[in-house]
């Protein structure tokens, strides 16, 4: 018997949750018989990209067709959903990434289709392809034979070169939202006689964070346990979350400054088997609810904006750290003896320009450090500070002279500074970095990222630290063509009119910020 996943993967355009507009193109396409040759599905896991391309490569071949969406029942319907059909070839590229499976293709493609009219490849995980195999695909794209058909799918479409992406028709595949998911849950509980109840339901929705795959695995999981009888109480014991009131007491004590009591209770949720990463999501759930209740309460929100830069931190860190509990246990003790590594909102916005230095190469803004002991202090000349030996040499400024500095880039500067001073208290970041991950395309094409610094750009990953947006690269070459005034300021600006928000960029070497970042724990702690 299948997984109740396979059971109702969707067959035809009908059965798709969700992704109205990219279904309607699709059908829109196949109606009037004017498919692309190439389309490229980008998404979260479990979104549907994978089956959407299965349905439309049935449409391409189906005998009865019916409004744009294939039938279902004819042959070659029959034999794409079984897999069976010569015609329409699936390739897993992360197990198929080399150029010797691409020229394979290349040569097998030229030849006519077997049974059906059109030959279809479905590319999954495109991204995993090597640099080689791309090249070999490009040409392919470029100039397809009249009966050949590419589906290319991936969860991570900053990855693809620029030349495969402008030969392909682009779907953003969206996540699924809590109704659309409890609504097919519940669907699927009908037709297998599961009792169920709808808080439950939106438990295990929550808990899939927007995938539809991970939703019904985490479903039919839960009714093996429990007999079909699927409750409240069930869903929490068997995912490991947390319920309302171990929540609501966590966050109490720390509002309190209890510290030992914190740590008691993460040591109780640790000793009873449950996964911290799991409570800390739960936690950041629930502040997540208290930040919308308290938006006109000035003092709370500053207090539940730390812990949710707070609790974000440590759960980056947990998969690293080599005491498990340890991430978790330092933010909590931050946040009751108010000594968070980052500054607070409040902090922020009481900023002045007497106590911020704007470094002109990097980019980074710095506090001037009081009560200096025993540092050799140099001074460039355009009034760069930094301790002599203090930190790595590849962040180490360079003396540069006026002349070097143009009148944009003292504006960009300028326009910068005034960005840091104007934040408001009351911002709040509306976007997980996630999303800016599925968006950079979109933005680097909005900022008008020069081509040079525009691979460069999507090969960051972007991390928000309270107002600021930090995208990553494990790259100085890199680094160094992002962190120009012509690349900076522009992304800058089109972040802004995405987000509503004022917020900043800024770029650093990833591995050098964990390093920093580690040590300042221990420095404040």
């Amino acid at each position: 018997m299948s997984s109740l996943f396979l059971k109702y993967r969707p067959q035809t355009f009908q059965d798709v949750v969700g992704q109205t507009s990219v279904i309607q193109t699709l059908r829109n396409a196949l109606k009037a018989e004017k498919p692309s040759h190439a389309y490229l599905f980008s998404g979260s896991r479990g979104t549907g990209k994978t089956s959407t391309a299965r349905i439309f490569a049935k449409g391409l071949n189906c005998t009865n067709m019916k409004d744009g969406n294939p039938c279902g029942t004819c042959d070659f319907c029959h034999d794409t959903a079984e897999g069976t059909l010569v015609d329409v070839i699936e390739i897993d590229a992360a197990s198929n990434r080399g150029i010797d499976e691409i020229r394979d293709l290349r040569e097998k493609i030229r030849f006519a289709p077997n049974r059906a009219k059109r030959k279809v490849y479905i590319i999954d995980e495109v991204h995993m392809l090597t640099k080689e195999a791309f090249n070999a695909l490009l040409k392919t794209l470029e100039e397809p034979p009249s009966h050949a058909f590419f589906l290319l799918a991936t969860t991570e479409m900053h990855k693809l070169p620029e030349t495969i992406i402008s030969r392909c028709q682009t779907f953003i595949f969206n996540r699924f939202s809590l109704d659309q998911l409890v609504g097919r849950l519940q669907y699927i509980c009908k037709q297998e006689h599961f009792k169920a109840e709808d808080i439950a339901l939106q438990l295990i929705a929550r808990k899939a964070e927007g995938g539809l795959r991970d939703a019904i695995s985490l479903l039919e999981q839960i009714a093996a346990e429990t007999e079909n009888n699927i409750s409240q109480e069930t869903v929490k014991t068997s995912l490991g979350i947390s319920d309302t009131e171990t929540l609501e007491q966590f966050w109490k004590s720390i509002q309190e400054k209890k510290t030992q009591e914190c740590l008691t209770l993460l040591r109780n949720v640790s000793h009873t088997g449950k996964d911290l990463r799991t409570f800390g999501h739960d936690f950041l759930g629930f502040l997540r609810e208290q930040l919308h209740t308290s938006l006109e309460n000035r003092e709370s929100l500053i207090l539940l904006l730390e812990a949710v830069e707070a609790i974000e931190v440590a759960l980056g860190r947990l998969k690293t750290s080599p005491i498990v509990e340890l991430p978790l246990e330092i933010a909590i003790i931050k946040l009751c003896n108010n000594a968070l590594v980052n500054e607070s909102i409040l902090q922020r916005a009481q900023v002045s320009k007497n106590s911020i230095v704007i470094e002109k190469k990097t980019q980074r803004t710095v506090p001037i450090v009081s009560n200096i002991s025993d540092k050799k202090i140099e001074k460039s000349n355009d009034s760069e500070f930094f301790f002599e030996g203090d930190i790595p040499h590849e962040r180490k400024q360079k003396k540069i002279d006026n002349q070097d500095t143009s009148d944009d880039e003292e504006e960009g500067l300028d326009d910068l500074e005034a960005a840091i001073l104007d934040i408001e208290i009351d911002d709040q970041m509306n976007i997980s970095s996630d999303t800016i991950s599925d968006r950079m395309p979109q933005l680097a094409d909005k900022a008008g990222i020069p081509s040079f610094a525009k691979k460069s750009f999507l090969t960051t990953k972007p991390r928000i630290e309270g107002m600021r947006i930090i995208f990553q690269s494990d790259s100085h070459f890199h680094l160094e063509k992002l962190n120009k005034e012509n690349v900076r300021m522009p992304l800058q600006k089109a972040l802004i009119e995405m987000l509503e928000k004022k917020i900043l960029i800024d770029f650093e070497i990833a591995k050098i910020q964990r390093e920093v970042a580690t040590a300042d724990d221990f420095l404040n702690f």
